[in-house]
């Protein structure tokens, strides 16, 4: 199986480019600056947009194929994978991408509302279509972006980004309503969009606090696969192992929770572990550090 990149940060992204790093949480890329790229499948730690002038690749978004064409905008969440496997070959790339880690968000309102967009969806395999009009709005946010992290001061840096992506949101919003009239009745045949979501309404019903922590044998029986069957599907679609997805799922929510304010005790409990040194076990191993050093890291 072609090698998954995990893009856990931004700066795993942009130096795979060459670039130097604008920002440790937030990056902003102009693809027809840099020349012919390799192609890469990533394993996103963060958010992104992509903006794309031009449709030269097929990509994945999952493990279906991605559907985009000319001015087009793809948008990536934290736990999604996709892009093109590196077979070697080179590709010249047009429009602008930007990268950022939820930790940006940390103390504003975005933070709790960027789960509402729509477009973040694992069942969403077709890019947002943009007119002439917001491709151009678009870049230009992306091109400010990239102006306040490359020659301007931090005196509000943060909140003048932030703003900039809050628009950026709302734009993409407006396409993947004006695309998706009907969101809600939104299916998909790709294992991992089922899984995740699985995820995902396992805690929007609050399941854990009756069952504890999701597990492999609970999702495969919900989605009607053995649990040895879903477990080789997940393996060789990203890489790890289907216990390894969900834990690490469990832990973006857990970061979430504790920059939103939660001690460790509060996010352990309201994610279903039965005791607090239960998430500070998982949270060093799969982050490299406790709850309580990632926060003040993060202050």
């Amino acid at each position: 199986m072609k090698e998954i990149r995990k893009i856990k940060c931004v700066d795993d992204y942009t130096s795979y480019y060459g670039m130097k790093a604008q920002h440790p949480l937030v990056g902003v890329i102009c693809f027809d600056e840099l020349g012919e790229v390799r192609h890469s499948m990533n394993d996103y730690g963060v958010y992104g947009f992509f903006l794309h002038r031009e449709s030269q690749v097929a990509l994945r978004h999952g493990m279906s194929q991605y559907q985009y064409g000319e001015n087009s905008l793809i948008c990536v969440a934290p736990e999604q994978i996709g892009g093109h496997p590196d077979d070697g070959t080179t590709v010249q790339l047009t429009g602008w991408a930007i990268l950022f880690h939820p930790t940006l968000l940390t103390d504003t309102p975005l933070a709790a509302q960027i789960d509402n967009y729509g477009f973040f969806s694992y069942m969403i395999n077709e890019a947002l279509k943009l007119d002439a009009y917001e491709c151009n709005i678009i870049t230009s946010i992306l091109r400010s972006i990239r102006h306040e992290l490359e020659h301007r001061d931090s005196h509000g840096l943060k909140e003048i980004v932030v703003s900039y992506i809050t628009l950026l949101l709302n734009y993409a919003q407006r396409a993947f309503l004006r695309q998706y009239p009907s969101a809600t009745n939104l299916k998909s045949n790709d294992l991992l969009a089922r899984f995740h979501t699985l995820l995902y309404n396992y805690y929007k019903l609050g399941l854990q606090e009756k069952h504890g922590l999701p597990t492999v044998a609970y999702c495969a029986s919900e989605l009607c696969l053995t649990a040895n069957y879903f477990g080789d599907v997940v393996k060789r679609a990203t890489g790890s192992t289907a216990q390894s997805y969900i834990q690490r799922f469990i832990i973006q929510r857990a970061r979430r929770l504790l920059l939103n304010g939660a001690t460790t005790a509060e996010a352990a409990y309201q994610l279903g572990f039965e005791y607090p040194q239960h998430l500070n076990r998982m949270f060093r191993r799969l982050m490299g550090t406790s709850p309580s050093e990632y926060i003040k890291k993060c202050m």
